[in-house]
């Protein structure tokens, strides 16, 4: 609540005048927050105060939170885009005629157009695929698949493979090292081939 009503603000009754729209039906849009509380407030101390609205951004930002499909809203918008012509007309886009089936106004030439595009767009990665520019999702998962599955069993035969040589070399830390680095840089050298397949 306002104690004074900001510059250029006017009362409801004084908005009905500009827009043509009833004080009831503009309360209904403050109460329901169609006129956000930051353009329209009550001014007084009194809790029945009147309201009082920027007339300007109140009808703008009613007319953006209407459904243009809805009848009865399409009434109010109009005469909303009509107040507001008269101090902003670039705000208003002109209203689309609305349609009840939109598959009604498609014609055989149209729909005949629209086959003939999807064919071509087919036609298009078909090509493309067969080119090898465009692979398919399930050749790339499987192939992934498969190099991971291959990646695992490396890993996991590197104990059983050195075992033997490192419990030889126990004593020589150095030694042991190096065969399980050996071992892992050669299993490293096969993952390389593996990417370069991939990439293929």
């Amino acid at each position: 609540m306002k104690k004074r009503a900001p510059k250029g603000w006017v009362k409801i009754s004084d908005f009905e005048e500009l827009t043509g729209i009833s004080s009831k039906t503009i309360a209904a849009a403050i109460k329901r927050g169609h006129i956000p509380e930051q353009v329209a407030a009550r001014v007084g101390t009194a809790a029945t105060s009147p309201y009082y609205l920027d007339p300007h951004e109140a009808a703008k930002t009613w007319y953006c939170s209407m459904n243009a499909a809805h009848p009865t809203s399409r009434k109010i918008r109009l005469t909303l885009a009509g107040y507001i012509k008269t101090f902003d007309s670039a705000f208003i886009t002109p209203e689309q005629k609305h349609v009840e089936n939109p598959a009604i106004t498609l014609t055989y030439e149209d729909a005949q157009l629209q086959e003939k595009i999807a064919k071509a767009r087919l036609a298009e990665l078909e090509l493309a695929e067969k080119e090898g520019s465009l692979v398919a999702k399930a050749t790339i998962d499987a192939e992934l698949f498969a190099a991971a599955q291959e990646i695992r069993n490396a890993l996991l035969v590197i104990p059983d493979r050195i075992i033997d040589q490192v419990i030889a070399e126990a004593a020589n830390r150095n030694k042991a090292h190096g065969i399980i680095y050996n071992a892992i840089a050669d299993e490293l050298e096969k993952l390389a081939d593996i990417g370069a397949r991939l990439e293929k």
